[in-house]
């Protein structure tokens, strides 16, 4: 039996998700797995499905739902109107939603460590890139209701603090895609055709064309790495330019690249084709050094490198190396390790700042004066709604439901994420395409959404730069290419209850709680039972004396420690087998490769680090 999904309330209308992004689940090759009906890794369905669609929340205004506030929120009737600070630079026209609800207190004279100091009385505070709100602020922050970051990142806010202090967070996307896109392209343009440099010269006295020959960027490939609101921008731009686009991004369907002029190509091909290359993500532990010595070696000889996105994506020493060399013509970076880069006199990114192969520029990427008002108009709804008691669609971390649900649902909560992320790595890692969640609960009426939910960050958290909640989740899904079926079943015991994923028609991965702690408790027809914490290696075996010890001595010399294991197989010895380890830490991608070849794998090894999760 199939159920739709419940419409959303006032109780129900967020989810209390750990807030930071964690690595992409990693897997060593293999070969594409074709359905067998012998193997129960690629078992069919047993029951038809239906699809089903989320039902809208209910609305108190456009694009809006209710949100209960983790404070009582004083109305506008009362004596006393709700205070806001903004202790960095806002446009007026931010300023002027605010002030018509609201006293507003621009504290611009306000160093960053006196934040704490004043913070005490207000109802909200709004910051940019220079404020720090600290676990530290928010025990200050008495009063504090929201938190609004006038921008995209949120790492200068203590997430954790903010939600267990009830604090909502919320930010604005969307204001600077284009400013960023188009700050990509000028530089593109700068870098190509070395108009820095000429301008230098010519202001010095000088003149010297002949000095200053450039390449055309008409019939060029621009290879586009993370293809997300800003790298779809800058697809789009870079066509209209005669350019050719391929672009790399996991969490993209060749459609949605398509519609933007782009091909959705695999990363090395992207690396191996393009004249100029393109980051645009946001920096993770799945982002950082990205493009590393390897990567740039894998570039065409003359090709030129941008890095409009986050500091850190390009390894730096890799980067110098190769201008140095000659094998990249030229960079042009907004973002460094270490910014700015001339308070760190000698490091690697003030030699890059001051390159001659390279266009420098500080940070510019949102600097535009559009965006700074469509970012001010942004955060400025933003805060206002959730004052109003409105759960805004930019909140990036998530109220309690209610604390009896979030007792009952937080066990499950934990499980249905961690399957997720298994399932995601044992499907390649990709984490989209036809995803159907199979729930056994004891209740036809829990909130399956906030299950779902979690499914959704477990396959996609890697990919996205704020936190995913039952704001963004479906609409998150849906971007990205996944198509949810739920198939709910009623049981009777604590036994039979459990959580199951299975992306397109590869294994199903369950898992239930046995009291607080989530457990995987089988691989489509396969039995096991192991905590599903730390790193988890799936692989299958033909079942004979010495393999599991083959791989623990293996792990061993390369020290890496199996905490907990399980083995569970068809039938008898030499039958086909499903092995389950638990490891402390996790392997390289080549150790991970040769455990497949000590005992011939014939699925996997996947590997799954819940360490972060």
């Amino acid at each position: 039996p199939t159920s739709p999904h419940p419409p959303a309330v006032d109780t129900m209308s967020s989810l209390a998700f750990a807030p930071s992004p964690v690595p992409a689940a990693t897997r060593a090759p293999r070969a594409a797995l074709a359905p067998s009906s012998r193997s129960p890794f690629t078992a069919p369905l047993r029951a038809p499905l239906r699809t089903m669609t989320p039902a809208p929340a209910v609305a108190s205004s456009p694009g809006t739902a209710r949100l209960a506030p983790s404070r009582p929120v004083v109305s506008m009737a009362d004596a006393s109107r709700l205070t806001v600070l903004v202790p960095e630079k806002l446009s007026e026209e931010g300023l002027d939603i605010l002030r018509a609800k609201f006293d507003v207190h621009c504290r611009y004279d306000l160093a960053p460590e006196q934040l704490k100091d004043v913070i005490g009385p207000y109802d909200a505070v709004i910051i940019r890139s220079a404020s720090t709100v600290s676990r530290e602020v928010l025990e200050a922050a008495t009063n504090l209701k929201v938190v609004g970051r006038a921008g995209v990142g949120v790492d200068n806010i203590d997430l954790d603090a903010a939600s267990e202090r009830g604090v909502i967070v919320v930010n604005a996307p969307t204001g600077n895609c284009v400013a960023a896109a188009e700050h990509t392209i000028a530089l593109l343009c700068a870098m190509a055709r070395l108009v820095p440099q000429a301008d230098a010269v010519l202001k010095a006295g000088g003149w010297g064309r002949s000095g200053f020959v450039g390449a055309s960027l008409a019939r060029k490939t621009l290879g586009v790495v993370g293809l997300g609101r800003i790298g779809r921008e800058v697809a789009r731009r870079a066509t209209g330019l005669g350019m050719n686009v391929v672009a790399s991004d996991p969490f993209t369907t060749p459609e949605l690249a398509l519609s933007v002029g782009a091909t959705l190509v695999p990363f090395d091909e992207v690396l191996a084709r393009a004249d100029f290359l393109t980051v645009h993500m946001p920096l993770l532990e799945s982002t950082k050094r990205l493009i590393g010595e390897e990567q740039i070696a894998k570039m065409k000889h003359g090709a030129r490198l941008l890095n409009v996105a986050r500091g850190g994506i390009v390894v730096e020493d890799a980067l110098l190396a190769a201008l140095n060399s000659g094998k990249l013509a030229g960079a042009a970076l907004d973002c460094f390790e270490k910014e700015p880069p001339m308070k760190f006199p000698g490091s690697v990114s003030e030699q890059l700042a001051t390159h001659p192969k390279v266009v420098a520029t500080p940070h510019l990427g949102a600097s535009t004066k559009e965006a700074q008002e469509d970012v001010a108009l942004e955060i400025a709804e933003a805060v206002r709604g959730v004052l109003d008691g409105e759960m805004v669609a930019t909140v990036v971390n998530a109220k309690p439901v209610s604390k009896e649900m979030m007792l009952k649902l937080g066990p499950k909560i934990v499980v249905a994420e961690r399957v997720a992320r298994l399932a995601a790595a044992m499907a390649d890692g990709v984490g989209k395409g036809e995803v159907t969640i199979r729930m056994r609960l004891d209740d036809r009426t829990e909130n399956t959404q906030l299950l779902r939910i979690a499914v959704i960050k477990g396959l996609l958290g890697a990919a996205v730069e704020v936190p995913i909640n039952v704001v963004n989740g479906d609409r998150l899904a849906t971007e990205r290419g996944l198509k949810i079926t739920e198939v709910i079943e009623v049981v009777d015991t604590d036994e039979e209850k459990s959580i199951s994923v299975q992306i397109d028609s590869l294994a199903a991965v369950e898992g239930r709680s046995i009291g607080k702690k989530a457990y995987l408790s089988k691989i489509n027809g396969w039995e096991v039972e192991v905590p599903l914490s730390e790193t988890i290696m799936v692989y299958s075996q033909v079942d004979k004396p010495g393999q599991i010890g083959k791989v623990g001595s293996y792990l061993g010399d390369q020290n890496v420690n199996v905490s907990d294991m399980t083995l569970s197989r068809a039938a008898g010895a030499g039958s086909e087998a499903l092995v389950v380890l638990k490891l402390d830490g996790v392997p390289s991608a080549e150790v991970v490769a040769q455990c497949g070849k000590i005992v011939e794998a014939g699925l996997g090894p996947f590997i799954a680090d819940l360490s972060k999760m």
